[in-house]
C-alpha cells in the first residue's frame, strides 16, 4: 500500500466530486471543488486510484474511526476484534475501556441505531459506493481487456466483501433468516437514494455472483502486495460465504482449490513468531503497515496484555505502545493437550520470597503461548492467562507499534472449512483432513468417526487454530446458531472471565460456585440496528416495521 496516504488525500478531493448514491448523509456530501472526474474515471490509471480509496476504507476503515476507542470499526482488522471480542474465549479489561470493552460486555451502545452501529454500515457502503463507480465507468476508460479485468476482479470481490460484513451484521443467519429482510442492495452509481431492502438470500446471491465472477476475472493476476486481492483471497472467501450458507459442496471446492495451491502450514517457530511476519507462505491476505499507511493502535498487537515482564506493567511501558487489555479464558487455555505447541503454558504464578525466583520472566513467557503476568498490579489481572499468539518484540522506536503487519486470512482456515464440509458431506476423507492440520500442531490427533462428534472436534480447531483472526467467536456462534456461554472468575476458576462480561447476557449470578452466563442462539443482541439515518434519509424503508429489535430471536 505504498503511498496510498497520498494518493488517498487527493481522492478525498476527487471522490466528493463524483455522483455517489449513499446510504447515509455522512456519504451523500458535496463537495464544492471544481475538480473534473475525468482523468479519474476515463482511464485504467485513474480507476486504480480509485480502488486504492476502496481498499483504504476495507482495510483501515473510515478515518473517522481511528481514533484508539474505535477500534472494532476500522476496517477488516477492526472486525476481527469485534467477532472474536463477542464470544466465549477472549477476556478484556475496563483500564482502557473504548469499543473493545463495548464488544466484550455486549454494550448497548455497540449495536443500537442511534449509537455505533452506523460505524459498520458506513464503511461497508463507501466501500460498495467506490466500486459502483469503478465498475459503471470501467466498459468506457482507456486501457486493455486484461488490465480492465483486474480492476473488475478486485471491485467485485471487496464488493461481496462489503456485502457479506453487512449482512453478517444487520440479520440473523442465512439458515434461518434467508427470507427475512436483509440490506440494501446498490450495484450502480446511478441506484436511487431511496431505495428499500432486499432479502437476505437476494444479498447472498449477488455476494455469490460478485465473487464467482472475480474468481475467473483474477485468475491471471499475479499481485505485488499481499494487501490486494487475487484469486485466491476471492476463492477463499467464497468458501466462507457458502459454509454460513450450508453449502457445503461449494465450500468444499472453493477451500480445497485454496489449500491445494496454499498447503505449507505454518511451522512452530512461524507461530512463535508472532503473526506479524506475512511472507510466511500460508498467509493468503494481510494487512501492511507502513509509515505512511496503518491502523495507529487498533490491531491485535496493541491490546493483548502480553508484552514482556522486562517491559514493566504500565500502559507506556517499553518501546511498543499497549492498552493492556485483553487476555483468554481459562477453559479456552484448557482446549489444548499437553504436545500441542499452541498450547504451551508456563504455570508460574506469584509467591512470597525472592521476587527474581517467584516471578515470571522474560525466559519464562517467550517459549510459551499462555503465562500469568505475576508482576502486575491492575486489579484481578495476576490469575488471568497472558496469550503470546499476535506478540512484536519492539526494539526501541516508540512508534513502530503502528507498523506491524497483520494476517487476515490464512491456508489452516481453508484445511479446515474443507473439513467441515467432507464432515457434513459425510466423506470419510473429513477425518484425515482434521488430523493434517492437528499432525502439523503436534496435537493428539481425533479419532472419532461419528458426524456430530467430528463436527464438534473440528469447531474446537477452529478456535484453538483461527482465535483474533475474526472467523471464530460470534462469527462461529451465528452460523452455527450456538448459544455464548461464559464461565465467570470464581474461588475454584480465578482465570474466568471478568464480571462485567456479563452485564447484558442472561443467568449471571456472581455468588454462584462457577458463574455463567449465557446469550442464547439467534439473539439478535449479536445483530447490529440498521442505523436511524438510513431511516432518516431513506424514504423507501419503515423504521417502524423493519427495524430489528435490541434482543430476542
Amino acid at each position: 500500500m505504498k503511498n496510498i496516504h497520498k494518493i488517498y488525500s487527493f481522492l478525498f478531493i476527487v471522490l466528493m466530486a463524483l455522483p455517489f448514491s449513499s446510504c447515509t448523509d455522512e456519504l451523500n456530501t458535496n463537495s464544492s471543488t471544481d475538480v473534473s472526474d475525468k482523468e479519474v474515471l476515463t482511464s485504467v490509471s485513474g480507476l486504480n486510484m480509485v480502488l486504492l480509496s476502496a481498499y483504504q476504507y476495507i482495510l483501515m476503515g473510515d478515518s473517522k474511526e481511528g481514533a484508539q476507542g474505535q477500534a472494532v470499526y476500522t476496517g477488516i482488522p477492526g472486525l476481527c476484534l469485534y467477532y472474536d471480542l463477542s464470544g466465549a474465549d477472549i477476556l478484556c479489561h475496563t483500564n482502557y475501556g473504548g469499543s473493545t470493552c463495548d464488544s466484550y460486555q455486549f454494550s448497548t451502545r455497540r449495536t443500537t441505531a442511534a449509537e455505533n452501529a452506523v460505524k459498520i454500515w458506513r464503511n461497508m457502503y463507501f466501500v460498495i459506493n467506490e466500486v459502483n463507480i469503478i465498475l459503471n465507468a470501467l466498459p468506457d476508460a482507456s486501457g486493455s481487456d486484461a488490465e480492465k479485468d483486474i480492476i473488475e476482479g478486485q471491485c467485485k470481490t471487496l464488493r461481496g466483501i462489503a456485502y457479506f460484513n453487512l449482512i453478517f451484521n444487520y440479520q440473523q443467519t442465512y439458515a434461518i433468516a434467508k427470507n427475512k429482510r436483509g440490506v440494501i442492495l446498490r450495484t450502480s452509481p446511478s441506484d436511487p437514494v431511496d431505495k428499500g431492502f432486499s432479502t437476505v438470500e437476494e444479498i447472498y446471491t449477488q455476494i455469490v455472483s460478485d465473487l464467482t465472477d472475480a474468481k475467473t476475472l483474477l485468475s491471471g493476476f499475479n499481485r505485488s502486495e499481499k494487501w490486494q486481492v487475487n484469486a485466491d483471497v476471492t476463492s477463499g472467501y467464497l468458501a466462507r460465504v457458502y459454509q454460513v450458507m450450508g453449502n457445503w459442496q461449494g465450500a468444499l471446492t472453493e477451500a480445497s482449490a485454496v489449500y491445494s495451491r496454499n498447503s505449507a502450514l505454518m511451522t512452530k517457530d512461524q507461530w512463535y513468531s508472532g503473526f506479524h511476519d506475512i511472507d510466511i507462505p500460508e498467509v493468503l491476505w494481510a494487512i501492511v503497515n507502513t509509515n505512511i499507511t496503518n491502523n495507529g493502535e487498533n490491531t491485535w498487537f496493541c491490546y493483548w496484555f502480553n508484552q514482556d515482564p522486562s517491559y514493566g506493567e504500565t500502559m507506556q511501558g517499553g518501546p511498543i505502545y499497549n492498552f493492556l487489555q485483553l487476555l483468554v479464558d481459562d477453559k479456552y487455555v484448557q482446549l489444548f493437550d499437553a504436545t500441542d505447541y499452541r498450547g504451551a503454558k508456563c504455570t508460574k504464578t506469584y509467591a512470597t520470597g525472592d521476587p527474581e525466583t517467584n516471578h515470571v520472566s522474560n525466559a519464562d513467557e517467550q517459549g510459551v503461548m499462555f503465562w500469568h503476568r505475576t508482576r502486575c498490579a491492575i486489579d484481578k489481572i495476576n490469575d488471568k492467562w497472558a496469550y503470546n499468539k499476535f506478540k512484536f518484540i519492539g526494539t526501541g522506536d516508540v512508534g513502530q507499534h503502528q507498523y506491524i503487519n497483520y494476517p487476515i486470512m490464512r491456508a489452516s482456515e481453508m484445511l479446515l472449512i474443507k473439513a467441515e464440509a467432507e464432515a457434513n458431506l459425510g466423506q470419510p476423507t473429513a477425518l484425515a483432513t482434521l488430523n493434517g492440520l492437528q499432525t502439523a500442531r503436534n496435537a493428539t490427533l481425533t479419532t472419532t468417526t461419528d458426524k456430530n462428534q467430528l463436527l464438534e472436534a473440528i469447531y474446537v480447531e477452529r478456535r484453538k487454530e483461527l482465535l483474533g483472526e475474526g472467523v471464530t467467536g460470534m462469527y462461529d456462534l451465528l452460523r452455527l446458531q450456538k448459544p455464548l456461554v461464559r464461565y465467570g472468575a470464581s474461588t475454584t476458576n480465578p482465570a474466568g472471565h471478568f464480571s462485567w462480561a456479563f452485564q447484558s447476557m442472561d443467568g449471571y449470578n456472581g455468588s454462584d460456585a462457577q458463574p455463567t452466563g449465557q446469550i442464547p442462539s439467534n439473539d439478535y443482541r449479536f445483530i447490529c440496528q440498521i442505523p436511524q439515518l438510513e431511516f432518516a434519509n431513506n424514504k423507501a424503508v419503515n423504521e417502524q416495521t423493519e427495524q430489528n429489535p435490541f434482543s430476542g430471536q
